[in-house]
């Protein structure tokens, strides 16, 4: 498998402007053989082993890469140079400090009332600029084809590269590929902070909810409110607990350690936290996903459930 792979990296390499590594495409194979063992629904009949499954989504994978196909899987591992990608440069991820907050660069987030909808921290020679940009009360159809064409010429966006103006970001919300949601949401929700080897024991939040008062949204959309999500919290943890990969298939660890925090709890317990949500501690079983863990592929938890849903106004 490995000298199959490197092979096709070679081969792809040569031709397209997008490079790719071996160990992209080794994540892609290693999610193929996943998916093949965890929904078999979606395998075709002709398919009659995962290492066969696998390596057509590698395929699949590379000429998504090349351009020949629409991205629907592993954006996540697109070079980031695809406009397709979701990855962040490493100049995207730089922290940086702005009037005394730690912000991060060319990472836009919505703002709460105001006449903007997102502001965006940027490097301006030697300082930190902060940019305002979009119209509150307009919705972004950027799913829409013929409405992003029609707003990305009448804002000449092909031409706008200066990052430290709103027309750039604006133009960025209105790109084709990774959502609205993608481009604002936070690293915090979801991420594996500790992992303990000895014990196959990851810890992190499993959901923010508030960040320094403020609600989070979530991938979805959607807002949780704290109380609400306590009382999910609690009756997971004593009617389920149970963990999956990707919501489906079978068990492949367990929720062990779980503690809500809210600001009353925080208050209660003399523990002092900028953010509202969900800590756990999750022990892995599987081997597979534990090998998946440890190479980074599997980064971060994810919480799924059923709600319904009230309008929130900002």
């Amino acid at each position: 498998m490995a000298k199959g792979l490197q092979a096709k990296v070679t081969a792809h390499n040569a031709k397209s402007k997008h490079k790719v590594t071996t160990s992209m495409l080794q994540a892609v194979y290693r999610r193929g053989i996943g998916a093949y063992k965890t929904n078999p629904g979606s395998v075709r009949p002709n398919v009659s082993s995962p290492e066969q499954w696998a390596m057509a989504r590698v395929n699949s994978f590379l000429r998504i890469v090349s351009g020949s196909k629409s991205p629907k899987h592993d954006k996540d591992l697109l070079p980031a140079s695809h406009a397709s990608s979701s990855k962040k440069s490493d100049e995207e991820v730089t922290k940086a400090e702005y009037q005394g907050e730690k912000v991060t660069l060319n990472k836009p987030r919505r703002i709460k009332g105001g006449n903007k909808k997102f502001e965006v921290f940027v490097q301006s020679g030697g300082k930190v600029k902060r940019v305002t940009f979009g119209d509150p009360n307009m919705e972004i159809r950027r799913d829409d084809p013929k409405a992003r064409a029609n707003f990305r010429s009448r804002h000449s966006c092909d031409s706008k590269k200066d990052k430290t103006t709103a027309g750039y970001w604006s133009c960025r919300m209105w790109e084709g590929g990774t959502s609205v949601s993608d481009l604002t949401k936070t690293n915090i929700e979801g991420q594996i902070l500790k992992a303990d080897d000895e014990q196959r024991l990851v810890y992190g939040w499993a959901s923010v909810v508030t960040e320094k008062g403020e609600p989070v949204v979530d991938r979805q959309g959607d807002v949780i409110e704290p109380e609400t999500l306590v009382k999910a919290v609690n009756n997971f943890m004593e009617n389920i607990r149970v963990g999956k990969e990707m919501h489906k298939g079978d068990q492949i660890g367990a929720v062990i350690h779980s503690m809500p925090v809210t600001k009353e709890i925080g208050e209660s317990l003399g523990i002092q936290s900028d953010r509202e949500g969900w800590v756990v501690a999750f022990k892995v079983y599987d081997d597979d996903v534990w090998a998946r863990v440890k190479s980074g592929e599997l980064a971060a938890f994810s919480i799924g459930g059923r709600a319904i849903k009230e309008s929130y106004d900002a």
